[in-house]
């Protein structure tokens, strides 16, 4: 006996079970008891029963489950109550925490009815008993650990929300049928855990007027994966109304107009602006092209001073000098055996076709140089007046001249230049009228006296 798999008592007219019937029965899977005359389970008639995995007990006239009547069967899949027979005068209610302990993890299927009659089902706590068939507190814990069920039908339950606690066990569940007479929302994170779910059906659903449904129409349509269906095909999503403050209307039209933005023209504004931005920078290229680059880097130049303005900065060179490329001979000639062989102390001149860095972009090697000079001279002729690196030079030297408000920019005139010239360049015209410069003298006996003033000029001071 103890080696018993399956027992049929069906048709044996049992009235009543006495509590550890069945012990000893370790290794049984099958129990029938169906069409007998049970009208009550006691709590201890299936104890040891640790392997049952199918329990029938339809078609007895059941008035009263005790608690705990089936926390012993851990290892149950199918459960068939039949139709509950309390009496007329009493309410139908069973409360499933007190039979079951906790819903087993391998439980597929439960069959319970009261036939016509209301009944009340309490899954958690007490709970005040609705009409037809009510799932109170503790909605979710009836579908834990149901991780094999397949096939899960909602008929006219009372249930106000579908939400992901209810439906994170449900990994296995391939069809959902909702016929729910109240009023609903449904989540939009309900259907997540539903990895396996290949048929939705829905008759007679009727949600709440809340854009927490909106998502449920773009889902129904898009979703390759589930196979949604209506009781009435033609219709469609059209069937599903909704309810709220102005009564029932359709749940599309609300939707589209309370919970839809206008896609349209939010593209139509974005284009709008993004062609407007374009416009505005092919604009400024155009007008000021040559004069954003210059105006990058000068505010780079403004930054980089405000930061360092109150710490001693160590220099790489005596000086930055800014001339034309056609005047590099005089420099090179004049400039370079006056200034760096003549000592001490022995100066360093920054020169672009010396001390530039190799496959640098020559804006940042102007910006680094001359910020890594205590001094800037600028040499001024007709050539660079008409240069545009001279001009930059020159830009970038008066704004770092305004910014430290210091005696580092030196002019020195190579050749004489009209003031009608001059007029042109502002920012030089404006330096020559407020500061003091030098002229290359015409007269080689003047030579020494000049190269002794800019020497003087350039050399660093004590304790620079």
């Amino acid at each position: 006996m103890k080696n018993l798999e399956e027992l049929n008592l069906k048709y044996n007219r049992i009235s009543t079970i006495d509590n550890f019937a069945f012990l000893g029965l370790q290794k049984l899977k099958v129990l029938n008891l169906g069409h007998n005359q049970l009208s009550e389970i006691k709590s201890f008639n299936f104890f040891d029963l640790h392997c049952l995995e199918y329990l029938n007990l339809e078609a007895n006239p059941l008035v009263h489950i005790e608690a705990l009547s089936f926390a012993h069967l851990s290892s149950i899949q199918n459960v068939f109550l039949g139709d509950l027979n309390f009496p007329p005068e009493s309410k139908i209610e069973l409360n499933l925490t007190f039979v079951f302990g906790s819903i087993p993890r391998g439980l597929t299927y439960l069959y319970i009815s009261s036939g016509r009659r209301p009944m009340t089902l309490i899954i958690g706590g007490d709970g005040a008993p609705n009409p037809g068939l009510g799932l109170h507190t503790g909605l979710a814990i009836m579908f834990h650990n149901l991780t094999r069920l397949e096939t899960l039908m909602l008929l006219g339950c009372r249930i106000d929300y579908l939400e992901k606690d209810l439906s994170k066990d449900l990994q296995s569940l391939r069809e959902l049928r909702l016929v729910i007479n109240n009023e609903l929302t449904i989540m939009e994170e309900f259907p997540e855990p539903l990895k396996s779910l290949k048929y939705l059906l829905i008759q007679d659903l009727l949600l709440q007027c809340s854009c927490n449904n909106a998502w449920f129409d773009n889902w129904a349509k898009r979703n390759r994966q589930v196979q949604v269906m209506f009781w009435d095909s033609t219709l469609g999503m059209k069937e599903i109304n909704c309810i709220g403050e102005h009564g029932t209307q359709n749940f599309l039209k609300y939707s589209q107009i309370h919970c839809s933005m206008d896609v349209g023209f939010i593209l139509f504004v974005s284009n709008t602006l993004g062609l407007l931005l374009f416009m505005l920078v092919v604009l400024l290229h155009h007008l000021a092209g040559q004069y954003l680059l210059a105006l990058f880097y000068i505010t780079r130049g403004w930054l980089e001073e405000a930061v360092f303005r109150n710490n001693k900065r160590r220099y790489r060179y005596d000086a930055f000098v800014s001339y034309s490329g056609k005047d590099e001979r005089w420099v090179v000639e004049e400039l370079l055996p006056n200034m760096e062989q003549r000592g001490p102390p022995f100066l360093r001149l920054c020169l672009h076709s010396r001390d530039f860095q190799l496959g640098k972009d020559i804006v940042d090697n102007i910006t680094d140089c001359l910020y890594s000079s205590r001094r800037t001279v600028c040499l001024v002729s007709r050539h660079y007046l008409r240069s545009n690196w001279c001009s930059l030079e020159m830009k970038l030297a008066t704004d770092r001249l305004r910014v430290e408000q210091r005696d580092i920019l030196i002019l020195v005139f190579l050749e004489d230049i009209s003031p009608h010239q001059l007029s042109a360049h502002h920012r030089l015209a404006r330096l020559v009228k407020t500061r003091t410069y030098l002229d290359w003298p015409k007269e080689p006996e003047q030579y020494q006296d000049f190269w002794d003033r800019l020497w003087a000029t350039l050399a660093p001071k004590h304790g620079q």
